[in-house]
């Protein structure tokens, strides 16, 4: 497998999104991700949704490139299993509640002192202190408690994200920390103990503009309502649109595109200051300007004035968007168990690298023989661990 990351390899011992969702980013890349499951069904996240033969679409975009192995990490031959592959990993990841792992004998202090040279990466709701640290937590959890759900009012009611935005952001946090900490070890030699909270990535990932007004503290500091709550779609006559007019050009160029220039002259809207203090009545006036043409006309007038516009796709529809298919940005490949499906290329390119192309997301203990082949368990020793229940 092609990509800056190959020639890395990283033991997973997680489910659902927060921990698979930031190996498989690493794997797109070209780094060798080893799945470790429980024995008793393996990760969840296999049959949640839509799914043929024990795989489902979130598990099969979430773990693609990924080889899997069963272990019972509950008997002393599983956790001798795991020692020999982590011998063999620059990356050991785990995404349990703090102290889980610990129990089972993977502290970062035993295995730190095993293998100074492994980076241990520890993925939790709430980090491993503080009064929340052993609290169970889901994707809702955290938006509730991190400003997502109270910056998307409506009706002055709070909503969640209708997406797993959450776990992703974690996600994306853990995979740029393990990008850093194997820079490190370049010049160190040494692996280091890497902690991700999810509630505290999503805190900072929504501090520059969620939390706006709890940044400036001192008494003198201008406050003015936060644009994002003037976020909003725009009806048309036979549709929906997006159009945004971020500067005075652009808002001055689409009162022009929709024939409404006396919304270009009213004071209250007439620079990006007033707009701001007078939002609400920009937004109903921006609504009733957009709702008097058709979507296409719209996007036609914007477009052709540059001012940003475009359609609001259903998820049905973004795959065959005009700019998506041109930049092959879904793909349909084949799975071997559960057949066609599509699956997005990842944002990142590198001039200097092959793309990585992920093979299909693993079956069960898809890879279980193969791998422990690769870190010298011979076919008896196979053998005796899958009749002793030890591996699937």
């Amino acid at each position: 497998m092609a990509g800056p990351l190959e020639g890395i390899k990283i033991v997973e011992l997680g489910q659902m999104i927060a921990v698979p969702g930031a190996t498989y980013l690493l794997g797109t890349q070209g780094a060798e991700i080893v799945k470790v499951e429980n024995t008793t069904g393996g990760d969840d996240l296999r049959m949640y949704g839509s799914r043929k033969n024990g795989i489902s679409g979130w598990f099969a975009n979430a773990n693609a490139g990924k080889r899997s192995i069963g272990i019972d990490l509950m008997t002393e031959d599983g956790k001798q299993v795991l020692w020999r592959l982590l011998k063999d990993a620059d990356v050991f990841i785990q995404g349990f509640r703090p102290g889980a792992v610990d129990r089972l004998g993977f502290s970062y202090v035993e295995v730190h002192n095993n293998l100074p040279d492994l980076i241990y990466v520890s993925s939790s709701g709430f980090g491993a202190s503080g009064p929340y640290s052993e609290r169970p937590v889901y994707d809702p959890v955290i938006q509730a408690l991190s400003g997502w759900a109270g910056a998307q009012k409506t009706n002055n009611e709070p909503m969640l994200i209708r997406g797993m935005v959450a776990d992703k952001v974690a996600a994306l946090t853990t995979a740029q920390a393990i990008t850093a900490a194997l820079f490190r070890r370049n010049d160190t030699k040494e692996g280091q103990h890497v902690e991700i909270s999810m509630f505290e990535a999503n805190i900072a990932f929504n501090w520059p503009d969620v939390m706006m007004h709890e940044t400036l503290l001192d008494s003198d500091a201008l406050h003015f309502p936060n644009l994002l709550g003037s976020y909003q779609l725009f009806a048309t006559e036979d549709g929906w649109v997006s159009v945004t007019a971020g500067t005075d050009k652009q808002w001055n160029a689409v009162c022009k595109a929709l024939n409404r220039q006396d919304l270009a002259d009213d004071s209250r809207f007439s620079s990006a200051s007033n707009r701001s203090k007078n939002f609400t009545n920009w937004y109903e006036a921006f609504a009733q300007m957009v709702s008097e043409f058709t979507s296409d006309e719209v996007l036609e007038r914007c477009l052709d004035a540059d001012v940003p516009a475009v359609p609001v796709l259903d998820p049905s529809e973004v795959s065959s968007d005009p700019h998506v298919v041109a930049r092959e940005a879904v793909i349909e490949v084949t799975h071997p168990t559960i057949g066609k499906m599509r699956v997005p290329r990842q944002g990142a390119s590198f001039s200097a690298e092959k793309k990585v192309e992920p093979s299909a997301a693993p079956a069960y203990g898809e890879h279980t023989d193969e791998i422990l082949s690769e870190v010298g368990f011979d076919p008896n020793e196979i053998s005796n661990l899958r009749n002793s229940n030890i591996v699937v």
